[in-house]
């Protein structure tokens, strides 16, 4: 019997696994892919100062470095958000994994792949290996399997959670971009969402959407890739997949199953990113199954030490809805506002997309932009 089952061989749950490991238990990885890192279903964009943070080398799956970004309104008006230095690292997500994959094989923490879990029954998991059956054991379970996770449904069988997802796609296509500045676009082309243009090189951008479920993502991409006069000749490296899109769950500790990243919701409701809120939650997970496993505290008490990351996914969750309840031409209207205000200079000092808790209060307090108070109130309360 394993001490530990990590359920998904992604960046969160190796880094979950890790963390384990590097504690003296027992560990191992179920991924049902039969390559770690494969199907690629991601941007790859980590704020610099988040790969500083969580000790994050990127050298070896850097593709660009990027200083900021402009946001475009449905009715085209602009918010440009610039810094002098970099701000984001843009990542090979294949080559990233691969870099956990290595630490935890250097721990000689087993990774099983094409191994898909079928179900739970307590300290029993049926698996699908390799095309034939199995029973492993197991005393803890960790749900680190993504948007489709199948073990979130055993600690929350609340069937809301099945609508709250947006479809994603995205290619790499040809064009001449703005090698340092990602470009995010509002509009109905991307209902519920946005689309994004985040540049690998002056050449070549990652190039996608994401709309509600039942949308035809597809048509919609060919659509604004049209409006921004983006050839899809010769594009490759198409992907699509769900992003969850919610407020953050109530609990992610059921018996013994607790989740991490996508599979708890750890996303950013208003960019859809999981990379280090999902690394953190990883960081947080293994931390309390350690406790638990030397001192025999609760496995509940990893729902408080992910209260701050849960503050900031709320913040998020309410900048979603509070920009989705408006009309086209009440973000028109606001991104005037914005600019008129300062919000752009502003941004560039202060903003911080993984961390929107660090900066609202610099933003109630800072005169200039008390003109937009009425919709930071709304985000707040």
């Amino acid at each position: 019997m394993a001490v530990v089952s990590v359920v998904g061989a992604g960046p969160v749950g190796l880094e979950t696994a890790i963390g384990i490991r590097e504690n003296g238990f027992d560990v191992e990885v179920l991924e049902e892919h039969a390559q770690v890192g494969k199907p690629v279903a991601c941007t790859g964009l980590i704020q610099k100062k988040t790969c500083k943070e969580l000790k994050l080398d990127v050298e070896d799956s850097l593709v660009n470095t990027l200083k900021g970004a402009r946001l475009f309104s449905p009715g085209k008006e602009v918010w440009e958000i610039r810094r002098k230095g970099v701000v984001a690292n843009m990542v090979n997500r294949f080559q990233f994994d691969k870099q956990f994959q290595k630490r935890a094989e250097k721990l000689g923490i087993p990774i099983h792949t094409d191994t898909k879990l079928i179900d739970i029954r307590k300290n029993a998991l049926f698996v699908e290996a390799s095309g034939r059956g199995e029973l492993r054991r197991s005393q803890i379970v960790v749900g680190a399997d993504g948007a489709h996770s199948l073990v979130r449904g055993m600690v929350d069988p609340a069937k809301e959670r099945e609508k709250q997802f947006i479809h994603a796609i995205q290619v790499t296509a040809q064009g001449d971009f703005d090698p340092d500045m990602v470009e995010v676009h509002l509009g109905d082309f991307a209902p519920d969402f946005f689309a994004w243009i985040t540049p690998e090189s002056k050449t070549t951008a990652r190039v996608g959407l994401g709309a509600p479920l039942g949308s035809n993502i597809k048509e919609l991409l060919d659509r604004f890739t049209r409006e921004q006069n983006i050839s899809m000749v010769g594009s490759c490296d198409k992907m699509a997949g769900l992003i969850p899109i919610g407020p953050p769950m109530e609990s992610l500790v059921q018996g013994n199953l607790l989740l991490a990243g996508d599979a708890g919701f750890v996303t950013k409701a208003t960019t859809g990113g999981g990379i280090m809120l999902g690394l953190k939650s990883a960081q947080q997970c293994s931390a309390a199954i350690v406790d638990h496993l030397k001192n025999k505290v609760p496995l509940t008490r990893y729902n408080n030490r992910v209260k701050g990351i849960k503050k900031d996914l709320e913040q998020h969750w309410k900048v979603h809805s509070y920009i989705n309840s408006l009309s086209p031409s009440d973000i028109d209207a606001l991104f005037r506002k914005g600019k008129n205000a300062g919000i752009e200079s502003f941004l560039s000092e202060h903003g911080d997309m993984d961390h929107p808790t660090r900066f609202m209060g610099k933003f109630i307090t800072s005169p200039r932009l008390w003109g937009l108070l009425g919709p930071a109130l709304k985000i707040l309360l």
